[in-house]
């Protein structure tokens, strides 16, 4: 498996995404946090979520976990990592939280979580969103108010009904991926400001990292946010 992590600030002074790609046992544990509250204490909440996720997988994965084990592994990282960041929203840091999306990948087998808007994708032959963004704007989607495809053009993209720190919830996803398949976990300063057929056709590239570098500088272009992409090849 080839896998790369990029992040950069983009057009803003801070960077408050943070993003891990690093071999847990004999699997890939990735993810990426957006931090919520000022550039201060989302830079804070994002770097917590992405380290107690990290030390969870560490303290907790044995070789020949099952499925289920993992997600339940994943759920706990969440939790611990929602406890962190509200143990540590005190003075300044009132208030502050982070989206996550994490995955571990181990033979094929994906198991991912994720809490707020930033995402999970699927490329195998055509791109697919797995995840689903815990917004407002997800919301009037699933009740048939506004069409899908013009969602990330809505005022209210950026109000997020769960966080870690915020309103807490998880939801896991597990599938299978073939050789050849890519999985791609961003912030919303990417997939909020490329259609997913630029995304898509990114996916042409054969290295992990060529992927994620190529994304960004697409995002750039149009993007006022932090911008994120971690992708694994497999």
């Amino acid at each position: 498996m080839d896998y790369s992590s990029v992040s950069v600030a983009g057009k803003r002074e801070h960077n408050e995404d943070s993003s891990i790609a690093v071999p847990i046992g004999k699997g890939i544990l990735l993810a990426v946090a957006d931090g919520l509250g000022g550039h201060a204490a989302g830079e804070i909440a994002s770097n917590i979520a992405v380290t107690r996720l990290r030390a969870v997988f560490q303290d907790g994965y044995r070789e020949g976990m099952a499925e289920d084990e993992i997600k339940e592994l994943l759920i706990l990282a969440f939790k611990e990592a929602d406890s962190a960041v509200c143990e540590n929203a005190v003075g300044d840091r009132k208030g502050m939280g982070t989206t996550l999306v994490a995955a571990f990948v181990e033979n094929g087998t994906v198991v991912c979580a994720n809490t707020g808007d930033s995402r999970l994708y699927l490329y195998s032959s055509t791109l697919r969103q797995i995840t689903v963004d815990h917004s407002l704007v997800q919301d009037l989607v699933n009740r048939g108010l506004i069409e899908r495809k013009s969602a990330r053009f809505h005022p209210m993209k950026n109000i997020i009904n769960h966080s870690l720190g915020g309103d807490f919830n998880v939801d896991t996803f597990c599938f299978n991926a073939q050789e050849g398949d890519a999985i791609l976990l961003s912030s919303d300063g990417l997939h909020d400001y490329l259609d997913e057929d630029v995304i898509e056709s990114a996916f042409d590239i054969k290295s992990a990292n060529g992927i994620a570098k190529t994304l960004i500088k697409e995002a750039f272009e149009t993007s006022d946010d932090n911008i994120t992409a971690v992708v694994l090849r497999f």
